[in-house]
């Protein structure tokens, strides 16, 4: 059975882009793949592309430093458009990928090998995979019997000596494990009983993965059957690692439209957050395969900065300077902990909004349009405006601001402010917000900083 998308109007004006929540990806081809935490919507990019290709009439080069799992570069590729992403996360990087691909899969031998796993699932009684020796959890991430499960699938699924069954089964196995673990999402993973929840005991782990794997299959069928059109085919390539370290890989002044939403200034870490994933998978052996992914993740991570030397902030900004010097001055006595290590984070944070502006201008071409989409924050009760210094980076850097649009107001009232990533002594409502801002490429590039 094919997956029929409803029709979607592509007419709307940029004052008019959609909502950028990721839940809007939950019923859409491949996008409802892998479930992920502030990830944008299809249709938001679907707006931004429609908007840019009516302007140049042409087939695109569409880039995002910052790929997640894929929703810039898969509404890229349906639209006919080539698509390039770095990701720095390997679970991320997996699922990105294995979406990009899915126009070449073999529909037929991969449900051959679903139905060999539902009789390997129900007639094999002993695993031979043990589980990943360097990951550790509060609570046992699996009960005892869902782990015996798991280690048979992982079984079935290296005996595959095809690369992309093997990955898609991964990708399909690292999007509901956390449905049958002792964890869930609060929206950062801890255990279910913290969140008020019980442990899950028992489950039926090969009917909810191959139900997931059947999903993959009637979403292949549509891509497929959107994308035969395209003549020449559509390409697509997606670098696993820093955007910082690996943007040199592809020619300067080559990309028309940059869509994209680095992560915010709000310390979600993404790396933590899909460890099961990345052990379990076998993407990672011991915590210290994760350190070199937090250094170099953007902005980095509080843990990562918070008890380091000083860090100084370099984008020459006003504004942004004595809100980093209030936020310094805070809780003194916590030390690191204190407003001391939360201003080394928010100033790795814009440092690195400047490095990447540069990066991403000699990338673009003349005339090109970057859209990125990212949030106001808090930090120890002190509200960063982080749009209007983002776009004011990019300003310096060399781009044009045509427009900062807000696209969607997320959350307000008092849980936010009282987290303890954003505790002070704010007293008034805040409101929690996420824009679009719009960039377009001078006719003639250079670096006005």
């Amino acid at each position: 059975m094919q997956v029929r998308e409803p029709l979607v109007q592509y007419s709307l004006p940029f004052a008019g882009l959609r909502d950028t929540a990721f839940t809007e990806n939950r019923q859409r081809a491949l996008h409802r793949w892998v479930p992920w935490i502030a990830g944008f919507s299809a249709p938001f990019v679907d707006d931004v592309l429609e908007k840019v290709a009516t302007r140049t009439g042409e087939r695109l080069t569409v880039l995002d430093p910052f790929a997640g799992v894929g929703t810039t570069l898969v509404e890229a590729l349906k639209r006919g458009h080539d698509a390039i992403g770095f990701e720095i996360n390997p679970y991320a990087a997996l699922a990105c990928k294995t979406k990009l691909l899915a126009s070449d899969y073999d529909v037929r031998e991969f449900k051959a090998k679903v139905s060999a796993f539902r009789e390997y699932m129900d007639t094999t009684k002993r695993a031979n995979s043990k589980s990943p020796m360097g990951f550790t959890s509060r609570v046992p991430f699996f009960s005892q019997d869902i782990e015996g499960q798991v280690l048979l699938a992982l079984d079935f699924i290296q005996a595959q000596n095809k690369p992309w069954i093997r990955d898609l089964f991964r990708v399909a196995l690292g999007s509901v494990m956390v449905s049958f673990s002792n964890y869930s999402y609060e929206p950062s993973l801890g255990t279910r009983m913290a969140a008020g929840k019980a442990n899950i005991e028992n489950a039926d782990v090969p009917g909810v993965l191959a139900k997931k794997l059947d999903e993959f299959i009637e979403d292949i069928l549509f891509f497929q059957e959107a994308t035969a059109a395209f003549l020449p085919k559509p390409t697509a390539q997606v670098f696993h690692g820093s955007f910082f370290d690996l943007a040199g890989e592809i020619p300067e002044h080559s990309v028309d439209a940059l869509v994209t939403s680095p992560p915010y200034l709000n310390n979600y870490h993404y790396i933590r957050n899909t460890r099961p994933q990345m052990f379990w998978l076998g993407m990672a052996e011991s915590p210290s395969d994760l350190k070199e992914m937090e250094q170099k993740s953007f902005g980095q991570f509080w843990q990562t900065v918070r008890s380091g030397p000083r860090v100084e902030l370099t984008p020459n900004i006003g504004p942004l300077r004595e809100l980093v010097g209030r936020l310094r001055e805070r809780n003194p006595e916590k030390g690191a902990y204190g407003g001391e290590g939360w201003a080394n984070y928010a100033a790795s944070y814009f440092n690195d909004c400047e490095r990447f502006c540069r990066a991403a201008l000699r990338l673009m071409k003349p005339g090109g349009t970057a859209v990125i989409v990212i949030g106001n924050n808090i930090l120890q009760g002190i509200e960063f405006p982080t749009d209007r210094f983002f776009a004011e980076i990019a300003g310096k850097a060399g781009f044009d601001i045509l427009e900062l649009h807000e696209v969607r107001s997320k959350r307000t009232g008092n849980s936010i402010l009282n987290s303890s990533v954003r505790s002070g002594t704010v007293r008034q409502r805040t409101k929690l917000y996420e824009t679009a801002v719009e960039l377009r490429t001078p006719a003639v590039i250079s670096a006005r900083a």
